[in-house]
């Protein structure tokens, strides 16, 4: 043991006992604590504030899953991760060792399609025409709102339709009245 320790050791037993001026070993360890729980704290702040900032814009209820995989992803705590998307940790883990379901496979290869189909039109294609093109020209069915709601995830859109839409005011007279109907009354309830 060297001189040194000896001379740390016994100038803290004297701050320890009042002797001397400075931190005692109690408010050492105690100070040691609220630093790492201030740092847990900052942390788990942190990871609330990713996930308001992940969750501002409109998340389904199984979209708060993969928005706690990302931020765990960005090396915060899963437990904090799980809490900030309000969802529980053991269903996190329950959905990520779950297989994809037949809705999103589906999903997956029509959306595939769809940029197939957009592709070739030179993305003139809009939600009416890809829709008619899968169903007519491939023979695969599917519903419109399923094509658009699979348009827009993809973040593609077509060409606007800029033909006018006027309604024309028909251009041929109407027929004459021959009978000389007079629709005009003086008094209620007369013919």
């Amino acid at each position: 043991m060297t001189a040194a320790t000896i001379c740390n050791w016994w100038n803290q037993h004297l701050v320890d006992t009042g002797r001397k001026p400075g931190t005692s070993s109690e408010d050492s360890t105690e100070l040691a604590t609220a630093k790492q729980r201030i740092a847990e704290l900052e942390a788990e702040l942190a990871a609330t504030q990713r996930g308001y900032d992940l969750l501002r814009a409109v998340v389904p209820p199984k979209g708060q899953f993969e928005t706690a995989e990302v931020m765990a992803a960005e090396g915060h705590p899963v437990t904090v991760s799980t809490r900030a998307c309000c969802v529980s940790e053991s269903g996190f883990y329950a959905w990520r060792r779950r297989s994809p379901s037949k809705r999103a496979i589906r999903h997956a290869c029509l959306t595939d399609l769809i940029l197939m189909v957009h592709y070739d039109s030179r993305g003139i294609y809009g939600g009416c025409r890809v829709h008619t093109e899968l169903t007519i020209g491939r023979g695969i069915p599917v519903g419109y709102e399923a094509v658009c709601l699979l348009i827009r995830r993809a973040g593609i859109q077509g060409l606007p339709d800029n033909r006018s839409r006027r309604c024309k005011a028909p251009s041929a007279p109407t027929a004459a009245d021959l009978v000389d109907r007079n629709f005009a009354r003086s008094d209620l309830d007369q013919l």
